[in-house]
């Protein structure tokens, strides 16, 4: 039973693959607006491949439809899939990744950003093209944890929460969870931690039973006039009280945060310099 799953899943992955990337050629073009055909053909993407995992994807919330900073944990590979099935949204990447045989060209086409870590200038160039983007009314999402986890939330980092700032956007903090029926903190086959390879995080995936992912959006406020680090403050205990409740309820903002109108036409100023 086990093999004959695995075959059926390799199957329908290849059948998403091959017809996504002839969509991809025929109507990406390394944008992501929120309506349209490059969106439409994105959710379509990510959600077969959700479809053909077997993996369930379960919403608390309601995302906010355009000019959104995203600001989430990290858990799995897959929460890219799991969140571009639900909205359209731009990731930010590490720039090896558009390097990557068909991966890489297949996210840069879906309008994926990049930041060349390392360098001096790598986070004020990322949040230059986050805020042009968000700018554009696109959404773009940031793990700001830097990393995948375990589970266990760590810090959320503020340097590129600057780009909603500069752009007069929103932030909505979002928590990711894969419940686990065996009463551990994250389901095995969604971990990808340590010295595991992209290739066996691919194998895990492709092979686990009963795996969802729960998306749990909080309350969007508008960056205008607030800091960078009071932002990643709010959005990391947002998203550390959705996942230690696993609650569906809306999470009400900290006092002193109310929502605003986005401001279209504010063109994106940029900082020289970040702490």
């Amino acid at each position: 039973m086990h093999a004959i799953r695995i075959g059926y899943r390799l199957v329908l992955l290849s059948l998403v693959v091959s017809t996504g990337s002839i969509f991809t050629a025929l109507f990406q073009r390394g944008s992501l607006p929120h309506t349209g055909m490059q969106s439409s053909v994105t959710r379509w993407w990510h959600r077969n491949i959700a479809r053909s995992l077997g993996v369930k994807v379960r919403v608390h919330g309601t995302p906010r439809r355009q000019a959104t900073l995203f600001v989430s944990n990290h858990v799995s590979p897959f929460d890219i899939t799991a969140l571009g099935s639900v909205l359209p949204v731009r990731f930010l990447s590490k720039a090896e990744v558009r390097r990557w045989p068909l991966l890489g060209w297949l996210a840069t086409r879906a309008g994926t950003l990049y930041i060349e870590r390392g360098g001096s200038q790598a986070a004020s160039n990322a949040n230059q093209a986050m805020a042009a983007a968000l700018s554009m009314n696109h959404n773009v999402v940031l793990f700001a944890e830097g990393t995948t986890t375990d589970g266990t939330l760590r810090k959320f980092h503020s340097r590129l929460i600057q780009s909603a700032v500069d752009s007069g956007s929103h932030v909505q903090p979002v928590a990711i969870r894969y419940p686990c029926p065996e009463g551990r903190k994250v389901h095995e086959a969604a971990l990808f931690v340590d010295d595991m390879s992209l290739a066996e995080s691919a194998r895990r995936l492709i092979s686990a039973k009963q795996l969802e992912v729960e998306i749990y959006f909080a309350e969007a406020v508008c960056a205008a006039n607030k800091s960078r680090d009071e932002l990643a403050r709010y959005a990391e205990k947002a998203v550390r009280r959705k996942i230690e409740s696993s609650s569906g309820d809306g999470t009400k903002a900290d006092k002193g945060y109310e929502p605003c109108e986005f401001l279209p036409q504010k063109t994106p100023a940029t900082r020289s310099t970040l702490k």
